[in-house]
């Protein structure tokens, strides 16, 4: 075995934006945002850096967490991870962004915290709302500080704003002292975001975004000897970037930069970093990053999460291992530990006859109750209680999970009576409420029978494939959907004996993409059921997988 391994990225493909990366011990955690999605905050667990599993979700209480009526990409943003040594404390902090109209921003930051990763959470402590991706930082001494970048919404000055750094009592369970800004940027890249401090050989460093969530994105690091600043500038900033050059976009608010692709970059959209440091003496930055369908700047799969490994530099700055500034697909992994080469691409298998509901299952705007979703009513089979559209924002029967992997299979098996056409049943690609693709079981009168069709949702309007619908008088099929890139081919067939055909012809899902639809969640399959006639039909779905190919 040679000391060195290599870590394949993205180390979280699909839907896993925004990471922030904590070690303890020779374990490691990593938290991403679920915006709209319920429960809130995921938390993965690694040893190796390479490979993670989903553990935990750390915001389940629908008294606390109103995620109905949220438009996309609003919700739940980018939460921080940190563990306070001298209590032996996890903390998280999170954004509930609750409106984004008038680009004024309507948000709030909560922190709770916890003796173990898994909880359970202490009831949230109400922090600030002057802007988003907050951040603790637990000093030597005993003090605790939130950095956040400050919204800010006054016309005629620079948007979005300053980080601000004021102190956390946790003892009180609130800010305390002053607000002051600490930095406008350490490059001229603008859409500044996502501070975190640490501290390294009497330096506090601050590692901020810049350039946008999208293609200008870049990690920057300042520092300085004292934690409230005059903060300098590293003079290679971004340190880790897709677009490796100099640019000035002060004052732009535009995220998404679509004029910034690098078609030489491998991994596009690099930034939001996070800093660990490993049980082998080692750093790493855990960042942001995306990988457009091939030819084109359509991310299917969202934003995703990778990795670089990083060295001191005898001046105290940090530098990629690989060398450069553009990140890399691939980097060294820990000193002695071996890393699989299995793909991080793990997909879903959800068996209800299990009992259980798997994990990595979730719903939109609201929490899963036995109301809507219960293994108990038909044992082996999970039943979903029809309630509002798939364009709806609040009450939505579906369960879904991130498809992590361009060539994918989405599969589920379901049983469903219905007696009016505005009941449905069936699988879903979904991206948000305004963009979809449904395979659904509904009644058909033209048919006389229970019948299987597709119906689309695209940037709000509907659209049905009327001419490829089939009679299915059981109300029994098993649906699958072949992703491949860029499109998708739906098939069905109505026992496992028989073959399966297609239904309908291949349709392009690049319009379920950051790029033309304005957001930046991702790609997602699931089942669900709807009912717009009495609230009264339900379907039972026997399994529901997500199987990721080989690209």
């Amino acid at each position: 075995m040679t000391d060195y391994s290599t870590i394949k990225n993205p180390i979280l493909p699909g839907f896993t934006p925004d990471p922030a990366v904590l070690g303890v011990g020779d374990d490691y955690y990593l938290a991403t945002s679920t915006f709209n999605w319920y429960p809130g905050v995921q938390i993965f667990h690694s040893k190796d850096l390479a490979h993670w599993e989903l553990q935990t979700y750390v915001f389940n209480d629908p008294d606390f967490l109103h995620l109905a009526g949220t438009d996309t990409p609003a919700g739940v943003w980018a939460p921080d991870l940190t563990y306070d040594k001298r209590t032996g404390k996890y903390w998280i902090v999170m954004c509930q962004m609750h409106n984004m109209n008038g680009n004024l921003f309507d948000q709030d930051n909560y922190a709770v915290y916890a003796d173990s990763i898994n909880g359970p959470w202490s009831k949230p402590i109400y922090l600030n709302s002057i802007g988003f991706d907050c951040s603790l930082f637990h000093d030597d001494d005993g003090k605790h500080w939130a950095v956040t970048l400050e919204w800010d919404t006054r016309k005629g000055y620079q948007h979005p704003g300053a980080i601000v750094l004021e102190q956390f009592d946790p003892d009180q369970g609130k800010l305390v002292g002053p607000t002051k800004r600490i930095s406008r940027g350490g490059t001229d890249r603008g859409c500044l975001e996502a501070p975190h401090i640490y501290k390294h050989d009497g330096y506090y460093y601050l590692m901020t975004a810049e350039g946008g969530t999208g293609y200008g994105h870049g990690v920057v690091v300042q520092r300085s000897k004292t934690i409230d600043g005059p903060y300098e500038s590293d003079p290679q900033n971004p340190i880790i970037t897709s677009t490796p050059y100099r640019y000035f976009r002060r004052g732009d608010p535009d995220s998404l930069r679509l004029d910034l692709y690098n078609p030489k970059a491998p991994l596009q959209k690099c930034g939001h970093g996070s800093l660990v440091h490993t049980a082998t003496d080692e750093w790493y930055v855990v960042h942001l990053s995306a990988r457009p369908l091939p030819g084109t700047t359509n991310c299917t799969l969202g934003r995703e999460t990778s990795i670089q490994k990083v060295e001191w530099t005898k001046e105290g700055w940090l530098r990629m291992k690989a060398g450069g500034t553009l990140a890399q697909p691939t980097t060294e992994g820990m000193k002695g530990i071996q890393v699989s080469d299995k793909s991080q691409a793990a997909g879903v298998n959800a068996d209800f006859s299990t009992g259980k509901i798997d994990l990595h299952l979730m719903s939109p705007y609201g929490p899963r109750t036995e109301e809507w979703c219960s293994l108990k009513e038909r044992p082996g089979w999970l039943r979903i209680h029809g309630r509002q559209s798939f364009f709806s924002q609040f009450q939505v029967s579906l369960l879904a999970s991130r498809i992590d992997s361009f060539k994918s299979t989405v599969s589920t098996k379901v049983e469903f009576n219905p007696i009016h056409y505005s009941q449905s049943a069936g699988l879903t690609l979904y991206y948000d409420n305004s963009n979809w693709l449904f395979a659904r079981l509904y009644h058909s009168e033209t048919l006389n029978s229970t019948a299987l069709a597709i119906m689309k949702g695209e940037k709000g309007n509907k659209d049905e494939y009327i001419l490829d619908r089939v009679a299915l008088p059981e109300g029994k099929a098993e649906l699958k959907a072949e992703i491949d890139y860029g499109q998708v081919q739906f098939f069905y067939r109505t026992n496992e004996n028989t073959e399966w055909r297609k239904l309908g012809d291949l349709i392009d899902i690049s319009f379920m993409s950051d790029e033309q639809t304005g957001g930046f969640t991702g790609l997602m399959g699931g089942i669900g059921t709807w009912d717009a006639y009495r609230r009264q039909s339900f379907a039972d779905f026997k399994y529901f997988k997500i199987t990721p190919k080989n690209e």
